[in-house]
């Protein structure tokens, strides 16, 4: 259960049956009883509140503002960008546009309510959940400034709650007040908040997530626009450096030991707070009186439209989905993305489509496969976002349009690159080893490598094995040891002659193996019961080839005959024996082949890009290391020279690219603002 959110409907619950317009209330809470007691818990859900709002992190920053960068990309077949959905995210947008102005008074209402709390909790209450809610809702203020700041460059600094109109006339403060400001707001809440260990999930900031947001802040002051302000960068680096260290040196936090497990857990509701530091919450199905669904998953997760497997909800007009959860699958990884991971790197086909949902409708209820896509960089355009995934949901049935999954605001990983960047460039370009070992430890889980298991970095053949078809071998395949599947996503493309397996190249690395289960592979897709089988297909078996030559459904008993077809009455599909199979010994990966001994910025860019991709942060990270513009363009000229595409036109990828401009490295002052504020300035090029 998501705790924030169900805490914040009571408090809806308990105010929305009373009439709006009652002149004559009948009941209110004085601000020395609404932020006091029971009531103070429910006054800082308010604050945390606008994180999950779908003008921030429950729509627009994870499908729309910031999506069109250097690894990722708004599209799908048939898309064309209007105001409803992808104008923000290919920068068509305007000092008029809804998403703008929904990022601005979203992060400004979060302000506000934090201001309220502050101004009126009883600080001389010394207890731990008066001074944690008061140290919470200074961060949150922060943050909010944080987010701002960030995106909008000078904002008016808001340090108190509106009391009259003349309180809404405030001047541009300068970036470095305001990141000021951010800071020493952190830094007081950290004296103040929980530890992770006392609050034991992730939806309420810790101290370590104040230490994490710190060093994201400082690195940010580092950079560009403010170059480092009045200390110097090198002084904004050490301070970075300092508070991600404090993280580590906490002893609270880790890196899960398999990177799908962090995005896992996030969609089954499972809080990991070791790796997960602070997550904007969502929770339900948007079906009962609590509406706390977002779109994570829905919006920017693998393309799953069918109709065949939704029924109309009774005196609704949402639709539940029956299986794996519907997605419009709008973000798509650039080639520049799929590019930085070796076929190896566990991450890669992870964080990146690697298989396109099928659905057979002849079934009750229809079945749902999956098709694996080919390894081919000829693909790579049309690969959709894929960390989050509807199939791992908890909450039944499942919303067509809205999900629990949460989404990660601060992960342990990022901590860690973070602390890599700043010992860099605190150490003048060379990194310790405490840098080294944080960089190195997010490579070796996202390589896969853990103390008992790792992926292959090679296949030898050693065995030829005969039978096999090239129209069916050739492409993606499971690698299976005796009648078990291996590893998570081995791969690789094949050159068959003869019906013999003459050649093979690994695609895809996998992950799992040890030194024993890498010694004998056999190559092609393991048999499996209650599957659908067509015409053609090839499985193994107890070290046998098949083929199946009467398409159908598997049953529960498998082939087992040297010679001749199996009986439909007993295996379902029909299949018929046709050989040997192939086999090959796997070369394991190892931590000599993936840790760095130097490291270089470059490094330290694509490392977040791999580990972090899809997490709202490549658009802030670009524009801080000053090479926002660059990096557009040279995704544009890439896209430019490329011509195979099928999902996604040349000119749909390109309009982002296109559109992008120098004044892009701020957004404008939204609409709503310029019409209240006298005192308002618009940004250059706006």
């Amino acid at each position: 259960m998501k705790r924030i959110y169900y805490i914040l409907f009571s408090l809806v619950a308990l105010t929305s049956c009373q009439k709006f317009l009652n002149t004559t209330p009948t009941s209110f809470l004085a601000p020395a009883q609404y932020y006091t007691g029971a009531n103070l818990i429910n006054a800082l859900a308010g604050v945390y509140d606008p994180l999950a709002q779908s003008s921030l992190f429950g729509n627009e920053l994870i499908s729309g503002t910031g999506m069109c960068n250097d690894e990722s990309f708004w599209g799908g077949s048939g898309r064309v960008p209007s105001v409803s959905n992808g104008f923000s995210a290919t920068y068509n947008y305007d000092f008029t546009s809804l998403n703008v102005n929904g990022i601005w008074s979203s992060a400004y209402s979060g302000i506000e309510r934090a201001n309220q709390l502050i101004a009126n909790i009883n600080l001389k209450d010394s207890s731990s959940a008066v001074q944690a809610a008061y140290g919470e809702a200074l961060f949150l203020r922060a943050y909010y400034h944080f987010l701002l700041v960030s995106n909008f460059g000078a904002i008016p600094l808001k340090l108190t709650p509106t009391i009259t109109p003349d309180d809404l006339n405030i001047e541009r403060s300068p970036i470095e007040t305001v990141y000021n400001q951010v800071v020493k707001d952190m830094k007081l809440a950290e004296s103040k908040v929980y530890t992770a260990a006392q609050l034991g999930f992730s939806g309420r900031v810790s101290k370590t997530t104040v230490d994490g947001m710190l060093a994201r802040v400082y690195l940010f002051m580092a950079g560009y626009p403010l170059n480092g302000g009045t200390p110097g960068a090198l002084a904004q680096y050490d301070s970075a450096l300092v508070y991600a260290q404090k993280v580590v040196n906490s002893g609270l936090h880790s890196l899960n030991p398999s990177y799908s497990q962090v995005f896992i857990n996030e969609a089954a509701d499972v809080y990991d707070t070791k790796e997960c530091m602070w997550e904007a919450e969502f929770g339900g199905n948007n079906l009962s009186n609590i509406q706390a669904g977002g779109r994570n998953g829905n919006l920017n997760g693998i393309t799953f439209t069918s109709a065949a497997t939704y029924s109309n909800v009774t005196g609704s007009t949402d639709y539940i989905y029956l299986d794996s959860g519907y997605s419009y699958g709008y973000i798509f990884a650039t080639q520049k993305l799929y590019n930085l991971y070796a076929p190896y790197d566990s991450r890669r086909d992870w964080a990146i489509q690697n298989f396109n949902y099928t659905v057979n409708a002849t079934p009750t209820p229809p079945v749902i496969t999956r098709t694996p896509l080919s390894n081919t960089t000829a693909f790579a355009y049309n690969r959709t976002c894929a960390k989050w995934r509807r199939n791992y949901e908890v909450v039944k049935p499942k919303n067509k349009n809205y999900t629990p999954i949460n989404f990660p605001l601060l992960r342990y990983a990022d901590v860690l690159l973070m602390l890599a960047e700043a010992d860099l460039n605190a150490n003048s370009g060379t990194i310790s080893p405490a840098g080294l070992n944080a960089i190195n430890a997010v490579r070796e889980r996202g390589y896969g490598i853990t103390a008992n298991s790792a992926p292959l970095k090679s296949l030898t053949i050693t065995n030829q094995g005969s039978g096999y078809l090239t129209n069916t071998f050739n492409g993606y395949n499971n690698a299976s040891v005796g009648n078990a599947n291996l590893g998570n996503g081995l791969a690789f493309s094949s050159t068959i002659s003869g019906g013999k397996v003459t050649a093979v190249t690994l695609t895809s690395g996998g992950s799992g193996f040890t030194t024993a289960s890498s010694g004998t592979i056999y190559l092609g897709n393991m048999w499996a019961a209650n599957t659908i089988y067509a015409l053609n297909q090839q499985v193994i078996y107890n070290g046998n080839l098949y083929t199946v030559t009467t398409a159908g459904t598997s049953t529960a008993t498998p082939p087992t005959q040297t010679t001749g077809a199996s009986s439909a009455s007993v295996t379902g599909a029909v299949f018929t024996y046709a050989g040997i199979a192939a086999t090959a010994s796997g070369t394991l990966l190892t931590k000599a082949d993936v840790d760095l001994t130097s490291v270089s910025m470059q490094d330290i860019q694509d490392e977040r890009a791999r580990e972090l991709c899809f997490e709202t942060l490549r658009v802030p990270d670009l524009i801080r290391w000053n090479i926002f513009l660059p990096a557009m363009n040279a995704v544009k000229t890439q896209v430019s020279n490329w011509s195979t595409f099928s999902v996604n036109t040349q000119s749909l990828i390109l309009t982002g690219y296109n559109n992008v401009a120098p004044k892009h490295l701020l957004m404008p002052i939204p609409s709503s603002e310029m019409s209240v504020n006298k005192k308002i300035t618009q940004n250059p090029g706006w």
